[in-house]
């Protein structure tokens, strides 16, 4: 893994935020993206391969570490569909039993969130929702997973 810092959109990531990386993607604590294109869509075939074997790597990585049963996998792809940074990302949630009423809620909490980062972000500012210690602690609980 390199020690330099990485891009999502117009902010950049801490080299220490980063958990896993290939030569296409990456994964970070808090939002996890994991390639630095505008669109799925406009993913290369390799690109788009490679997203999804990170995305399930990590994934169950995750799910194990956080005693989950189950992952919800969102990606939200264009801004009418909800995509706050212009940046393809993969949101991978761990879900237990009973963590919502009804299963499909999870959506409505991804949108809620996302309104609310929305109205928190200033495009022109690095965004710091936590702590860098707090994020890299994270990330290096995380790292473990994948020696």
């Amino acid at each position: 893994m390199a020690a330099e810092d990485y891009t999502f959109g117009p902010y950049k990531i801490h080299h220490t935020e980063v958990f896993y990386s290939t030569n296409l993607s990456y994964a970070m604590v808090n939002l996890r993206p994991l390639l630095p294109v505008k669109r799925f869509v406009d993913l290369t075939a390799d690109e788009t391969s490679d997203l999804w074997l990170t995305a399930q790597k990590v994934g169950k990585q995750l799910e194990s570490y956080h005693k989950a049963s189950s992952l919800t996998l969102a990606i939200q792809d264009g801004p009418q569909a909800g995509q706050m940074v212009p940046h393809v990302h993969i949101h991978l949630i761990p879900r237990k039993s009973g963590d919502f009423e009804k299963n499909d809620e999870i959506y409505d909490a991804i949108d809620e969130k996302e309104k609310e980062l929305k109205q928190k972000l200033d495009l022109d500012k690095e965004r710091k929702d936590r702590s860098l210690e707090d994020m890299s602690q994270e990330a290096d609980e995380y790292r473990k997973l994948f020696l």
